[in-house]
């Protein structure tokens, strides 16, 4: 379960990271912007509860 959450908080990174790097060459556009934020924090929010679950 360990392992799951661990993939869940790259993609979590790797998602947030193309966020960032969106916002400052502008692309994607608003939407997809907002798509891959919310992706993140979801991905995120899915390592956590994975990680306190397998405690």
């Amino acid at each position: 379960m360990r392992v799951l959450a661990a993939v869940f908080a790259l993609v979590a990174v790797a998602c947030l990271t193309v966020a960032i790097v969106g916002m400052v060459t502008g692309r994607p556009g608003d939407r997809a912007g907002t798509v891959i934020r919310i992706v993140a924090v979801l991905c995120f929010v899915i390592a956590v509860v994975l990680n306190m679950a397998a405690h």
